[in-house]
């Protein structure tokens, strides 16, 4: 049988002309494999209520021809340094963006950067805001912390990137371990800045996969660069999908 596994990755680079292409000509080759793709056109949205300049458009409405890219609109929480009315504003300027005229941009979702990750009286008020202006809109809603995360938040959430790391061949293990078991379903994690080889990346997937999350990224790069084993990584994924 095939398990689900899905990539998230932050699309942080701005599409000029065949910026995308690698994306674009690798999604089709691996149906099986969903790409949760972060679309961040300027730290957010960019203008509230208005559509993404042209070379946003073209670009987001060329992945959406794919069934299996989401695509999800970039919102800086700033670890509730901002207010809950700026971030709902940008939540309902992607949402917006289904009423394109011209082409298919819609968002799938929302990935809000920089979330807390302790839970209390004021941080699950201000999350459960800002998430439910997004399921309100029929978008899904994965938060970023980037570390662990209170077990509630994943009442609020659909998906929580719980690692977000630079790799260290010592610390990625251990920390995949330390996600509780039974949120790893709903977990994702990312690796930045892999210095190590197509073999030893696979062999990373693997191990990723095997510990039960089926949510990740690892790139030798930062998030505006291809990685270096981007093919490899791919492949790596497809091939750790099957249970023997």
């Amino acid at each position: 049988m095939l398990l689900p596994v899905s990539v998230l990755l932050p699309l942080y680079i701005y599409p000029n002309p065949l910026a995308w292409n690698w994306l674009l000509s690798t999604i089709p080759l691996y149906p099986s494999i969903t790409y949760n793709l972060i679309i961040n056109p300027s730290s957010g949205p960019g203008a509230l209520n208005s559509f993404p300049d042209p070379s946003y458009t073209d670009a987001i409405a060329s992945l959406n021809i794919f069934g299996n890219v989401k695509l999800l609109g970039y919102v800086d929480t700033a670890y509730m340094h901002r207010s809950v009315e700026d971030i709902v504003a940008e939540v309902d300027t992607y949402n917006h963006w289904l009423a394109n005229p011209s082409k298919d941009i819609h968002m799938h979702g929302i990935f809000f950067d920089d979330c807390v990750s302790n839970w209390n009286t004021s941080t699950s008020q201000f999350m459960s805001t800002i998430a439910t202006s997004a399921h309100q809109a029929n978008l899904t809603v994965t938060f970023n912390p980037g570390v662990i995360a209170d077990p509630a938040f994943f009442a609020l959430a659909d998906n929580i990137l719980m690692i977000e790391d630079t790799y260290d061949a010592s610390k990625a293990l251990p920390s995949i371990e330390s996600i509780p078991s039974n949120q790893r379903s709903k977990s994702s994690v990312i690796f930045h800045h892999f210095p190590g080889s197509a073999t030893d990346q696979s062999t990373f997937v693997r191990k990723i996969l095997k510990e039960g999350i089926n949510s990740l990224y690892i790139t030798t790069k930062d998030y505006v660069s291809q990685s270096d084993l981007w093919t490899q990584f791919n492949a790596a994924i497809s091939a750790g999908t099957s249970l023997t």
